[in-house]
């Protein structure tokens, strides 16, 4: 668990917090949608997607800061969907990486983005990895900014993702 002083918490979710996961990606995305950037769409996500991560082997982590959920984020050990050959054993990967926007402007993402390369890294994994819409400029330059390299473009049917790692 990794805290700061201002009393964010960051813990795995627990099964029956699945709701809660949901809701936040869901608003998510319709924060996102509202920008007109469609990397997420609300009615995609379900509760059998996160029930599904929690029981697959991948770890979904909550955010409290006060006892209000303010963040999520989830770790894989592949992406071969995604990463195709480059998918490889010594790499954790970052999915469904949210703020709740009514926390925004408080440096919860980069804190989230922290643990999350903390707890890969306490996985014995040399790799950090996450993918983004190559069309949301905005999140390209955010992770660029916190010190990923961009690796590569992938073409995905109707969407293009960039590909992003640190070491």
């Amino acid at each position: 668990m990794v805290q700061r002083e201002t009393e964010l918490m960051i813990r795995l979710a627990l099964p029956e917090e699945a709701s809660t996961v949901l809701n936040l990606w869901q608003e998510s995305a319709r924060w996102l949608n509202s920008k007109e950037i469609y990397q997420w769409r609300p009615e995609y996500f379900n509760l059998e997607q996160v029930i599904e991560f929690m029981n697959d082997g991948s770890e979904v982590y909550l955010a409290e800061m006060n006892h209000e959920v303010v963040g999520t984020y989830t770790l894989t050990w592949s992406d071969p969907l995604i990463w195709k050959e480059l998918d490889n054993p010594n790499s954790g990967y970052i999915h469904r990486f949210a703020v709740n926007r009514e926390f925004k402007g408080q440096d919860i993402g980069l804190f989230l983005l922290k643990s999350a390369e903390e707890n890969i890294r306490l996985k014995g994994k040399n790799l950090i990895r996450l993918d983004c819409m190559a069309d949301n400029w905005r999140l390209n330059q955010y992770y660029k900014d916190y010190g990923f390299q961009y690796i590569r473009r992938v073409e995905l049917g109707s969407w293009s993702a960039s590909l992003y790692e640190k070491q």
